[in-house]
């Protein structure tokens, strides 16, 4: 219990009195107590904020101001307070800052993005709150004045990063599409080329007779057999008519045996995969069989694809001459892994190498199934 004593002395009749009075101010206590309380706990929060804070009054004077807003502005809270706003910052008072001040006394919530403030560089948001009494009548506002300098600078390096990564995306894809020109087209000169100018040469030759007609047909059909073969590999219709499991067999069927001899081994379901993704594994095992042929040196070679648990695990080993992994990471190393690591990144895939030289490779492939 607090207690107030009152204690009066006066005079009656000669005699010295003593008057007391005792009264209960616990009430009153427990009240300016908790006042005291509230006060020290909402100027913990002003001064705790990572926001400046700024309140004001229907006459712009302002009533409260937090140590955030003392350190943006180098005015402390003693300086300002009960001081008009457009006093302290006169040229706020005809911009968008004056604007939203009118607004918020008027009633209405206002945020401003990407403001330059406190004469400072960086990046700013604004937002104004109207203070409503107990009559729900609008006696001041608060404004919340946060630095969003870090944010926008994360943003933007997003914005670059994405950029970035759009940009390698489509180069990967123009690389991937200039290495399939130029295989085409060595496809086309070494190949078809050489058996018709071979073919050519023969019919010009007539002195040979009847043996010179069966020889150039017989170029002739080579020529026919290799186009075929380069129509195969540029649009395999058995991908799309019969699917993945049906294409590499074929592809496999394709290799002479006396040149590579190639283990294909498949496990789990291949017959509901996207269409994207079978065209990308069929042109990754592909390219990985002609990288053998023409760089390992290799006499056998083993080739897994299995579809499980979401997704497509490539595994292809050969007993080949192996090289140096850091090679294969060149730009221009001669390997012939530029396409197929193009392809996996644009499936957002991984790869891995191991091989070393005289021991063989083995290239292994990870892609989700979307």
């Amino acid at each position: 219990m607090w207690a107030e004593i009152s204690l009066t002395s006066f005079s009656l009749d000669g005699q010295s009195i003593l008057h007391s009075v005792v009264r209960d101010i616990t009430v009153q206590r427990g009240a300016r107590e908790q006042l005291r309380r509230e006060k020290e706990f909402s100027e913990s929060l002003l001064d705790n904020s990572v926001d400046g804070i700024i309140a004001f009054d229907a006459q712009h004077r302002v009533t409260a101001w937090n140590q955030v807003m003392e350190q943006n502005t180098h005015k402390t809270e003693a300086e300002v307070l009960g001081k008009d706003i457009f006093d302290l910052f006169p040229r706020h008072r005809e911009g968008l800052e004056g604007e939203a001040v009118c607004r918020v006394l008027a009633g209405e919530r206002v945020t401003h993005y990407n403001l330059k403030l406190y004469g400072r560089p960086g990046h700013f948001e604004s937002y104004f709150v109207p203070l409503l009494n107990t009559e729900a009548e609008v006696e001041g506002g608060l404004v919340l004045i946060r630095d969003v300098t870090e944010r926008v600078r994360l943003a933007e390096e997003a914005t670059q990063l994405k950029l970035r990564q759009q940009q390698e995306v489509h180069s990967a894809i123009l690389t991937t599409q200039e290495e399939e020109r130029k295989r085409i087209a060595e496809a086309l000169h070494n190949g078809v080329g050489q058996l018709l100018y071979a073919t050519k040469l023969n019919l010009e030759n007539r002195a040979g007779g009847n043996s010179s007609r069966v020889s150039a047909l017989a170029l002739l059909e080579e020529a026919i057999k290799a186009t075929r073969t380069i129509s195969f590999e540029l649009t395999p219709g058995i991908l799309q008519d019969f699917g993945l499991k049906s294409a590499l067999e074929e592809l496999v069927k394709r290799i002479p045996h006396a040149g590579l001899h190639v283990h294909l081994y498949m496990k789990g379901d291949f017959d509901k995969l996207p269409q994207q993704l079978e065209v990308s594994v069929y042109r990754i095992v592909q390219e990985l069989l002609n990288n053998i042929i023409k760089h390992a040196k290799a006499r056998e070679t083993f080739v897994h694809v299995v579809h499980e648990d979401g997704h497509i695990f490539i595994s292809v080993e050969d007993d080949g001459q192996g090289f140096e992994p850091a090679q294969a990471k060149a730009k221009h190393s001669g390997i012939g892994l530029t396409s197929i690591r193009n392809r996996v990144d644009l499936l957002a895939g991984t790869l891995s190498i191991d091989s070393r030289p005289g021991r063989g490779t083995i290239v292994s492939i990870e892609l989700r199934v979307k």
